[in-house]
């Protein structure tokens, strides 16, 4: 376990030994003090509306129209992808949201006419070396990428798939990763947007006063820290953050038991912002066995996955875990094979500025509904099946299609 403190509570400057007596005395001063800290309040108060209103805006129902234009044009000659090899690797298939990405990724390329192959990950590098390996044996055309994955990690693996001729395409890498390993495209999601969300979030349920935080730390994605970091700067200096770094490997007692060694080790802590969804299971167990289920909440939790709503929704999960942000994984999985349809048939991918889709916050007052109805809409099914050529569908259908045959719900 790594523990680094990122900023200590900060004092404001100026009051010395000016005391409450002082603070009185100026505050009744016409025109003075009194009218400073009159206006900062209120500047407080207003800044905390405006906090709330982005909070709720990111826990509302997306919809395809708002993200559509950014994806560009439908995918010409759809008609050459039939029978198309496709390998679909995973940082972590254990991981629901990554699994359900893979799942909507091969679903949608079944649909039209490519043979999809997803393999299993346990989160080692290894897996996705021999993922690599086994396309390029089976002559894919393409492989996909995605989900707690660092492409650099397997940059070898990758310069082989393309010295191959593969079309490279991955999920969730950041811009200078794939400036270093140069895959074909790569889709996004606002990272450093879904920690500032998560830090507004707490500061609105704090109204505003300090609290001292524990980071869960994976060693995949900086970007989560480039938002958090500055954002809590910003919209509360007087809090504090204390990080731990979990490999994603170790996401199972290992993180159970730091979670709760840096609980008893600072009992003021009541804030967590565990960094990813599927820490969420072992994250909670900590916090049981340091006896903090009362006192803590924890906030941004990227990823989804219906597991970890399920948990989100009822029990001691319900009163702890206040945010579980992340993208749709059907969304996210029907965006990636898009992307690599443009790339198969020589077309311009998505640019990887637009080729995200909608992050919402999974919250104890939205999760029922997002169970049970998948959270995301279907209109995005029928808007990726158009950019593909293929036609709508409706009823039963589509909400199957949306919602990965009804796997995606579940009635809490």
């Amino acid at each position: 376990m790594h523990a680094r403190k990122l900023f200590r509570k900060a004092v404001l400057p100026g009051l010395g030994t000016l005391g409450m007596a002082g603070l009185a005395l100026a505050g009744a001063m016409p025109g003075g003090a009194g009218a400073s800290v009159k206006a900062k309040a209120q500047h407080h108060t207003t800044n905390l509306a405006a906090l709330a209103k982005a909070v709720n805006a990111a826990a509302a129902q997306p919809t395809f129209a708002t993200y559509a234009k950014g994806y560009g044009a439908p995918v010409k000659d759809a008609k050459k992808l039939k029978g198309m090899k496709l390998m679909i690797a995973v940082g972590d298939s254990q991981l629901a949201a990554c699994a359900e990405i893979a799942q909507a990724d091969a679903t949608l390329a079944k649909a039209v006419g490519m043979v999809p192959t997803v393999f299993s990950t346990t989160g080692k590098i290894s897996d996705l070396e021999t993922a690599t390996s086994d396309a390029i044996s089976q002559r894919s055309q393409a492989i996909d990428y995605g989900c707690d994955f660092n492409p650099e990690l397997i940059a070898p693996a990758i310069a082989q798939a393309e010295a191959h001729h593969l079309a490279v395409v991955s999920y969730g890498a950041t811009p200078a990763e794939v400036a270093k390993t140069h895959e074909d495209a790569n889709t996004l999601d606002p990272f450093s947007f879904d920690a500032q969300i998560a830090v507004d979030q707490a500061v609105v349920q704090h109204h505003g006063k300090p609290f001292q935080a524990l980071g869960i730390v994976s060693d995949v994605n900086p970007l989560f820290e480039q938002g958090l970091v500055p954002e809590l700067h910003k919209q509360c200096p007087k809090c504090t953050l204390t990080n731990i770094t979990v490999p994603v490997p170790d996401w199972g007692p290992q993180l159970t038991s730091s979670v709760t060694a840096a609980l008893l080790k600072n009992p003021k802590i009541t804030v967590l912002f565990p960094h990813y969804a599927g820490m969420l299971s072992t994250m909670v167990a900590g916090v049981e066995a340091a006896h903090r289920s009362s006192t803590i909440k924890s906030y941004l939790a990227f990823g989804g996955g219906t597991p970890e709503m399920q948990q989100q929704a009822a029990g001691v999960g319900h009163q702890i875990i206040q945010s579980d942000i992340g993208g749709y994984p059907v969304w996210t999985g029907y965006l990636l094979l898009v992307d690599t349809a443009k790339v198969l048939v020589h077309q311009a991918p998505i640019p990887e500025a637009t080729a995200i889709g909608p992050d919402r916050i999974a919250t104890p007052q939205n999760v029922a509904q997002i169970l049970k109805t998948g959270g995301w809409g279907t209109d995005f099914v029928n808007g990726f099946r158009g950019m593909l050529g293929l036609p709508a569908l409706s009823g039963s259908a589509l909400f199957q299609a949306a919602t990965l045959n009804g796997t995606m719900t579940a009635k809490v």
